[in-house]
């Protein structure tokens, strides 16, 4: 049985709360959904809070949450081929009632963009996708990425081309209305 260990709570708040927001907006660009999204950031915390123990130096306290929190969604992504799909995901729509003098059809193609780029986001390997939200949808550098994800700064750029490119293909494919990618072989993958 593990042991409880005392955590000064006033100091997990003022270490870890600043980052809640980065911390959502990841788990969103993950999860492709608010209502998961949330669940990740809890799930994260909670960890982080039984865990604050391990936090080693302060100034590391965002990588280390976010470490905690891609761990979190990777054991879901883990999870989630076991259990069965009940849902397609348009059921809702039939319920939704347009607010504000707009029609539903005219709701779902602005937000269209959005989740083309979720749908894509969703098949591209792990590896890839989050030197791509840390990237471009964090703001994060280089060298930023490298300590997050713990790899050398050559291999985030080689990931960042690489993830773009994938990006890239499958935007194309779907503006001419044929989606090929089922699932992503990567290169490196076919030598070993």
């Amino acid at each position: 049985m593990a042991t409880l260990r005392r955590v000064d709570k006033k100091k997990f708040k003022q270490l870890t709360y600043p980052h809640l927001d980065f911390l959502y907006n990841v788990a969103l660009k993950y999860s492709g959904n608010p209502y998961d999204a949330e669940d990740l950031v809890q799930e994260t915390m909670y960890t982080a809070y039984r865990k604050f123990y391990q936090l080693r130096e302060e100034k590391k306290c965002r990588s280390w949450l976010f470490m905690i929190l891609r761990s979190h969604f990777l054991k879901e992504k883990r999870q989630e081929v076991k259990r069965p799909y009940l849902d397609d995901g348009d059921g809702y729509l039939k319920n939704v009632t347009a607010g504000s003098g707009a029609e539903v059809p005219e709701m779902l193609e602005k937000k269209m963009t959005g989740e083309e780029v979720q749908k894509i986001l969703d098949v591209i390997p792990e590896k890839f996708k989050s030197p791509l939200i840390l990237y471009y949808m964090e703001d994060m550098t280089y060298q930023e990425i490298s300590e997050y994800l713990d790899i050398p700064i050559g291999t985030v750029m080689s990931r960042l081309a690489r993830g773009k490119k994938y990006m890239k293909n499958e935007l194309m494919r779907r503006a001419k209305g044929t989606s090929a990618i089922k699932k992503i072989i990567p290169i490196a993958g076919l030598f070993g």
